[in-house]
């Protein structure tokens, strides 16, 4: 899980890159890599119960 999330984050910095605005092409990775954090966290609360 932790490969794909970084593979993923990667991809988004790549395509950020040729976004024009430049908070398109910073926030893009970030959202990835938190989508990823979030999704741990609820399996993990899920799991935990």
């Amino acid at each position: 899980m932790i490969a794909l999330a970084v593979i993923c984050t990667l991809i988004a910095g790549v395509i950020g890159a040729y976004l024009e605005p430049v908070s398109f092409a910073v926030s893009l990775p970030i959202a990835v890599m938190g989508g990823f954090i979030l999704k741990a966290l609820s399996d993990r609360a899920s799991s935990e119960k």
